[in-house]
């Protein structure tokens, strides 16, 4: 290998081949994405660099350099590096050499507004815990202020803890010994009722208030979990599905933070080793995973948090040495210094869509809080945590009557099918640190539901006072996401009742996980209605034949079919791009394109001009053999067709028109492909409201225009 003298020049290192590069190109879904990419801003300081690993090679020298002189070089072992030093705003170039390879020179720039980013160490963090219970949401002399200002919020726990005594305890698992027991899919989703909802109510109740029945109720729970084995089907490492063992690793060390003088030694020992072994069990997948290489897998992203819970609750305990809690922390803390969010881009968007933003950006507050309190310093520093309040307002009003992309686009947290997970109020934290006062207005009108059904651990948690307070993020009528690929343009965003939005995905996010072959498509909404949305459901769960049959496939979507077939399918290929998005006054435009995403060899871009009451989309496709087009579109109403014009009615009437050269045909269906609950036992069948199809088709040709004229008439 080059000498680090050599290889920090960006002329030709000595030892290295030209042409001898390290792997650039991702060959799956769950790995990370090389950053900075060629000309990219970085609007966090230090930028973190990361790059692909190659499992023949166990060093890496990063080199960075800035007018042509060197700036910063470190040599390490792992996929990505986080400078200890502050960037100048500027130019830089930077490099990554190893065993006689190099990945290429890549230009980038630091923003004069970039973000300073000073994380906590492990040891910063462990040296910092306190010895006094509660600790992990709130401290003892907060609680008065606490219930002084969330008044609303105590009412309604209340109200839960009631729920809580009703449902009395619940049963153990049996779907991993008996056939004929309750499956999983059904046991876990009642176990959340009893472990994230009740348990933790009545534990937040008992704290905040003493309530002495609440604490006894919660700790029953509480103890009853911990008399179940954490192996089998409560594990998030075994073979019977991970979600009774991630409530449980969610939960467990905040609980028994909150709860924590109600307990005997004898119990305080069962407490902390089950506390331990989910801690285990958290490293355990993360390092099989090797998540820094990999942190493209949804159920993962949660366990960092959970992972610094653990050791920061058993700071005290009997249980784990300090070898192993520093291990963790510091684990957890170079997941949250580098790579993460995976998921979240710097401009605010989460490619996993809206539904699994308003939980994933949750799971992480309570350690993050809690490291800001004890140390002062904070892992909310990077610019993504500050702008997530726009894409909440933009993506996840609770009020919309559906919010693409992704699954569970259709869910409300009032759903029977996933209560809570669309978080009840999305806005929470995010609103309070960082939002303007609309996005606070927002928030304080979900504080206080009728009953809390997942997410609580966050109601009553002591945010972080820092030294001042950040500029609030302003909300705008047009937010581009390029980050993750989403853009959302609407005519008057804080006056939804005359609202006419638009909504659109091109990503280099693929179609894997949670994210479906949906790339270049759209949804419309007025007035928080939907006229052209997604279409399909999970079905009974997550992989059902309708899942993965329809819902996860093009022709679900509004995107176009060639030749009859739609995007790669679960595919780190599927990927699209925004070439531009822009407003002129109050006319909006934007271009995507997403020909490579297809099978099919086909260049394909997509214009979008909208303005008060109309959008025009404009589809060019050419391609060296003719292909056939099919043009889906869907809607929760049903179309009404005359010739090719058709129309949709939902508070307002949508009236579209489509026109091209080529001849067209046009049909409807309410009907989808693959039925909802094909393959699915009938007792565990599901009804869902019904959705409707309708397809214009187009002749092969090598070369479409095609014009669709979507027009607001008001009744």
């Amino acid at each position: 290998m080059a000498s680090v003298s050599d290889t920090c020049s960006n002329q030709e290192p000595i030892g290295i081949i030209n042409g001898n590069r390290l792997r650039s190109e991702r060959n799956s879904a769950r790995e990370v994405f090389p950053f900075p990419g060629e000309n990219q801003t970085v609007f966090s300081n230090p930028p973190c660099f990361i790059w692909l690993p190659d499992e023949e090679l166990s060093s890496y020298t990063v080199c960075v350099t800035k007018d042509g002189a060197q700036y910063f070089e470190v040599t390490t072992d792992k996929n990505y590096c986080l400078p200890d030093k502050i960037f100048e705003a500027g130019e830089y170039e930077w490099n990554v050499v190893s065993g006689g390879r190099e990945k290429g020179w890549v230009r980038f720039r630091v923003s004069l507004q970039a973000m300073i980013f000073d994380p906590p160490s492990a040891e910063e963090l462990f040296d910092s815990v306190p010895d006094v219970h509660p600790r992990t949401l709130f401290f003892k002399e907060d609680i008065p202020a606490i219930l002084n200002e969330k008044k609303s919020e105590l009412e309604t726990l209340k109200r839960n803890a009631g729920l809580a005594y009703e449902n009395g305890m619940f049963e153990y698992p049996k779907f991993h010994l008996d056939g004929k027991a309750l499956p999983y899919r059904e046991y876990f989703g009642k176990y959340r009722d009893f472990c994230d909802r009740n348990m933790v109510a009545t534990a937040l109740l008992y704290a905040l208030t003493g309530d002495k029945r609440a604490g006894q109720h919660s700790k029953s729970l509480f103890m009853r979990i911990c008399s179940m084995t954490p192996n089998g089907p409560a594990s998030i490492v075994g073979k019977y599905g991970d979600e009774v063992g991630l409530s449980n690793a969610r939960t467990l060390p905040t609980v028994y933070d909150l709860i924590f003088p109600l307990f005997s030694e004898a119990e305080k020992d069962l407490a902390e080793w089950t506390v331990y072994c989910y801690g285990l069990q958290c490293e355990y997948r993360l390092r099989r995973l090797d998540y820094c290489h990999n942190p493209g897998d949804s159920h993962a992203g949660r366990l960092p948090a959970y992972l610094a819970e653990c050791a920061m609750i058993l700071r005290y305990g009997k249980v784990a040495d300090k070898e192993t809690l520093m291990r963790w922390l510091g684990y957890a803390t170079e997941i949250y210094s580098g790579i993460f969010p995976y998921y979240g881009g710097s401009d605010g968007g989460w490619a996993e869509g809206a539904f699994y933003c308003t939980s994933y950006t949750r799971w992480y507050l309570p350690f993050f809080c809690m490291a800001e309190r004890f140390t002062g310093k904070s892992f909310f520093g990077k610019p993504f945590y500050r702008n997530l309040i726009k894409y909440i307002v933009h993506f996840a009003n609770p009020e919309y009557e559906l919010h693409p992309f992704g699954d569970g686009y259709w869910c409300k947290s009032t759903d029977e099918e996933w209560p809570g997970f669309f978080c009840q109020n999305p806005y929470r934290v995010y609103a309070e640190m960082f939002g303007d006062e609309y996005a606070r207005e927002l928030s304080r009108k979900y504080a206080a539901p009728d009953y809390y059904r997942l997410h609580l651990l966050d109601i009553f948690m002591k945010l972080p006072s820092g030294k001042e307070k950040p500029e609030a993020v302003p909300v705008n009528d047009m937010e581009l996401f390029a980050d993750t690929g989403f853009i959302s343009n609407h005519t008057d965003l804080k006056n939804m009742g005359k609202d006419f939005a638009l909504q659109i995905r091109a990503s280099r996010f693929g179609s894997d996980s949670h994210r479906h072959a949906d790339q270049c498509s759209f949804a419309l909404f007025y007035a928080g209605k939907a006229l052209i949305s997604p279409s399909g459901y999970f079905g009974r769960q997550y992989g059902s034949k309708h899942h993965f049959g329809w819902l996860c496939t093009t022709k679900a979507h509004n995107a176009l079919l060639f030749n009859g077939k739609g995007q790669y399918e679960r595919s780190h290929k599927t990927v699209g791009k925004i070439n531009a998005c822009f407003r002129d006054g109050n006319v909006f435009y934007a271009e995507t394109e997403a020909g490579d995403a297809y099978p099919v060899e086909v260049k394909w871009l997509r214009k979008f001009r909208m303005t008060e009451n109309e959008l025009v989309i404009t589809d060019e496709v050419a391609s060296e053999e003719p292909v056939s087009v099919i043009y889906p579109l869907h809607s929760v109403k049903p179309f009404s067709i005359t010739g090719n014009e058709a129309e949709i009615e939902n508070g307002v009437k949508l009236h579209i028109k489509m026109t091209s050269e080529q001849p067209i045909k046009c049909s409807t269906t309410d009907r989808y492909d693959v039925d909802l609950n094909e393959g699915e036992p009938e007792e565990y069948h599901v009804k869902m409201p019904a959705q409707y199809h309708l397809y214009y088709e187009f002749a092969k040709s090598k070369r479409h225009t095609i014009e669709c004229r979507y027009t607001i008439k008001m009744i």
